[in-house]
């Protein structure tokens, strides 16, 4: 699932300091942080297309939600806990009258770092593809990540080990920053380097074929 820019505007806010947490949310968040150790930033009530109620918990990256699942399934376990405690919250704090005694209760998980990744890169999209270095040849950004096309594949060797790709990905980060004032890149960003030569060869010079 996706967050809706509603979705997304009001968890990003809560995040900023700009939307104080509703009691519900800030005691649905400690108890999942003591049973779960991780954070619970927002959470969105709706339907499935079949009607059935359902609980959006958004989390913070791809690891925190894949802890929620078992294997590429969710977790059912986990989900009819998390079903138990919404419920129970819902009557103590008299909201969401629906889920108060809700049996079936749909569970999924959303994440909050790749929204704000996403939206940071096209804010600065212009910056990161006018970056310049020797044998660039192409700079995309695809999703959430950064690609780098040198000339040639060989290009790519020498300046895997030439420290060119490092300060590549230094000058990426440093315009990144500039935009990421809720931490979705703490680390910087990793820039993924390939070449146009690849991409002719392998891919018949096709980003729709590259992104598959």
């Amino acid at each position: 699932m996706l967050l809706s820019e509603r979705e997304y505007a009001h968890a990003a806010d809560i995040l900023a300091g700009h939307t104080e947490k509703e009691p519900l949310l800030k005691e649905l968040g400690g108890w999942f942080k003591d049973t779960f150790g991780m954070e619970v930033y927002d959470y969105f009530c709706g339907f499935t297309n079949a009607g059935r109620i359902r609980l959006k918990l958004v989390l913070w990256d791809g690891a925190s939600r894949r802890k929620m699942m078992k294997g590429a399934n969710p977790d059912f376990r986990k989900q009819e806990r998390i079903g138990r405690k919404f419920s129970e919250l819902c009557r103590k704090y008299q909201i969401h009258e629906e889920y108060c005694g809700a049996a079936d209760m749909l569970v999924c998980y959303d994440t909050l770092q790749d929204e704000i990744g996403k939206r940071i890169l096209q804010r600065a999209s212009a910056r990161i593809k006018a970056v310049e270095a020797r044998d660039v040849g192409r700079v995309e950004i695809l999703f959430s990540s950064v690609h780098v096309f040198f000339e040639t594949e060989k290009q790519r060797e020498w300046h895997m080990q030439d420290g060119l790709c490092e300060e590549i990905e230094r000058q990426i980060s440093s315009i990144v920053k500039e935009y990421d004032s809720l931490g979705a890149f703490p680390d910087g960003i990793q820039c993924v380097f390939t070449s146009l030569q690849t991409l002719n060869e392998k891919y018949k010079g096709s980003m729709f074929y590259y992104t598959r």
